[in-house]
């Protein structure tokens, strides 16, 4: 039993901390999302219109 507690031990300290470091990263990208959703709802949107011409016996699948 004594033999498990070590690395029983080191393997819940490396989940708790990589877990801390996974919800930072996720808190990060969280807040850029929300800068990027935000940045592009300020940008006045650009359409652009493509003349299509149709062609005589030219299917359409």
């Amino acid at each position: 039993m004594k033999r498990l507690l070590l690395p029983l031990a080191l393997i819940a300290f490396a989940i708790i901390c990589l877990s801390i470091v996974h919800i930072d990263n996720v808190n990060k990208l969280d807040i850029q999302s929300n800068e990027l959703r935000k940045k592009h709802q300020l940008e006045p949107e650009i359409t652009s219109t493509v003349n299509v011409v149709p062609v005589e016996g030219a299917e359409i699948k």
